[in-house]
C-alpha cells in the first residue's frame, strides 16, 4: 500500500511540473489507446489466432457467430452464383478495408501529434526559463527550475505516448494483412462450396 501511494505521490509531482499541456497530452493519450485497442479487438474478432491451420474444408467452423458469420451470410444468402460471391467478397474488401485504412491512418496521425503538443511544451518551458533568467529577485532559481522541468517533462510524456502508440500502429498493419488474407481463404471456401454443391458452374 505504502508503494503504491509513493507512486501515486511521484506522478502527481511529475503531472504538476509538466505544466498546462499535461491535460492535453493525457487525453490525446486517451482517445490514441483507444482508437489503437478497438482497431486490435475488431481485427481479432475476424481474424484466427493461427493462419497456418486456418481449416479449408471445415465448413461448420464459421459458424460459430460474429463478423465471420455475418461476412459469410452475406456473401452466401439467398444465392449459389459463383459470380454474385465474389462481387460480394469484394464489396467486404472495399468497405472493411476502407474502414480500416481510415482508421490506422488517423491513429498515425494522432501518435504523430503527441511528441509536437511534447515539444509545444518544451518551447513553453523554455521561455519560462529565459523569463526566470532576467529576474533578479529571490525566485528566479525556482522560476528557472520549474520551466526545466516542464520543458523536460512535456517532451518526455510526448515521447512515452508515440512510440508505444507507433509501435501499435505496426502491428495493426500486420493484423490488416492477415485480416485480408482471412477474407481472400474465406472467398476461396465459399467458391469450393458452391462448385461442390453445383457441379455444372
Amino acid at each position: 500500500m505504502t508503494q503504491i501511494l509513493d507512486l501515486w505521490n511521484q506522478a502527481t509531482l511529475v503531472w504538476e511540473k509538466g505544466g498546462i499541456l499535461m491535460p492535453t497530452l493525457a487525453v490525446l493519450s486517451l482517445y490514441t489507446y483507444f482508437i489503437a485497442f478497438d482497431l486490435w479487438f475488431r481485427l481479432r474478432a475476424i481474424v484466427p489466432r493461427d493462419l497456418q491451420s486456418f481449416p479449408r474444408e471445415r465448413w461448420g467452423a464459421f459458424k460459430g457467430g460474429g463478423r465471420i458469420n455475418q461476412i459469410m451470410h452475406y456473401c452466401l444468402s439467398d444465392h449459389q452464383d459463383s459470380r454474385e460471391t465474389k462481387k460480394r467478397f469484394e464489396q467486404v474488401r472495399l468497405m472493411d478495408g476502407s474502414y480500416l485504412t481510415r482508421r490506422l491512418r488517423f491513429l498515425l496521425v494522432l501518435a504523430t501529434a503527441s511528441p509536437l503538443i511534447g515539444l509545444l511544451g518544451t518551447v513553453g518551458g523554455m521561455l519560462r526559463t529565459f523569463d526566470g533568467l532576467s529576474m533578479q529577485d529571490s525566485y528566479k532559481m525556482d522560476l528557472v527550475a520549474s520551466g526545466i522541468s516542464e520543458a523536460l517533462v512535456t517532451t518526455q510524456a510526448g515521447l512515452l505516448v508515440a512510440i508505444p502508440a507507433l509501435a501499435f500502429s505496426h502491428l495493426l498493419k500486420r493484423k490488416k494483412k492477415d485480416w485480408l488474407h482471412c477474407i481472400n481463404r474465406l472467398e476461396s471456401i465459399s467458391l469450393r462450396q458452391i462448385k461442390n454443391l453445383n457441379p455444372s458452374l
